[in-house]
């Protein structure tokens, strides 16, 4: 399992399908390096045997992909020239003592790429970084929540209500979008609903919502009991948004700025919204996780 924090404090609240690319294609522990080659199309190759594994991958990878069970997220190994996202090494030739680039994808995740597309992914390094962590995070049980709340419209209405400021974050046009097709349902059979309302939020929460997006959102949320607290209180709130805005505040701090007054004043709606728990309460040092690679 790739040596990281985070995948050890999820392991309560996921099941993991642990998998080793190099090793199920018999390549075995220890094993002679293998490198990212460039050329009419890139090849796997083993400068120490001569060996070229690129068909033996690219038949593993396929047929793991189409078998896998339903999943929400990919953690990948980065700079490994079968699972990195962008961090591998390519090679002129096998025996090249330097690389051409830096930026290479390994072919499992090439695969992942291309055929999975839309399932959340990241690699340890990239889990270092606390707005790449947020978004991978949040988006994986966004997509859990989704992959087992579609079996009917009102589990669908339910899910819009449950995350639309967390959606409004992402992308307020594209929440009218979802908003539409739930109403239309009537004039469609659901598993056409279901594919439009899927493909839709897969697409708009692709890219991380900007510190403004999210700014928005909390303002938003903050008219809801705005006018229920005094001038102090509501003026700290503010500070709170506009240093988040800036960028002087954690989305972790805001939001323990924002909780206790919703709590307060039992505004229930806010309450159940993914914008203020997007993950399990009790995934502890979310915003503290490094990395144990060495």
């Amino acid at each position: 399992m790739v040596p990281c924090d985070i995948v050890k404090n999820l392991q309560p609240f996921a099941e993991f399908i642990t998998v080793c690319p190099e090793c199920d294609i018999g390549l075995g522990v220890p094993r002679y390096p293998i490198r990212l080659v460039n050329g009419e199309k890139t090849r796997l190759l083993q400068p120490a045997t001569g060996q070229d594994f690129t068909g033996k991958m690219q038949v593993f990878v396929n047929g793991l992909l189409e078998n896998l069970p339903d999943i929400d997220g990919f953690v990948l190994k980065s700079k490994s020239p079968s699972c990195g996202f962008g961090t591998t090494k390519v090679f002129a030739s096998a025996d090249a003592q330097e690389p051409l680039h830096r930026h290479g994808t390994g072919l499992f995740a090439k695969g992942v790429l291309e055929q999975l597309r839309d399932i959340p992914h990241i690699d340890e390094t990239s889990l270092m970084d606390s707005e790449a962590r947020e978004h991978f995070v949040t988006r994986i049980f966004l997509h859990a929540n989704l992959r087992l709340h579609n079996n009917s419209i009102q589990e669908l209405i339910d899910f819009q209500t449950r995350n639309k400021l967390l959606l409004m974050a992402y992308d307020q046009r594209k929440v009218k979008i979802l908003g539409i097709t739930l109403a239309d349902h009537k004039h469609q059979h659901f598993a056409e609903t279901v594919a439009a309302y899927v493909n839709t939020l897969h697409e708009m929460t692709l890219v991380p919502p900007s510190r403004a997006n999210f700014a928005n959102a909390f303002m938003h949320a903050f008219g809801y009991f705005s006018h229920r607290l005094e001038s102090e209180k509501k003026q700290y709130l503010l500070n709170c948004i506009e240093e988040y805005r800036k960028g002087s505040l954690s989305l972790e701090d805001l939001r323990k700025a924002m909780i206790p007054r919703i709590l307060e004043f039992h505004v229930d709606y806010l309450a159940d919204q993914t914008l203020f728990y997007p993950y399990p309460e009790k995934l502890e040092n979310l915003h503290s996780t490094k990395s144990n690679e060495t």
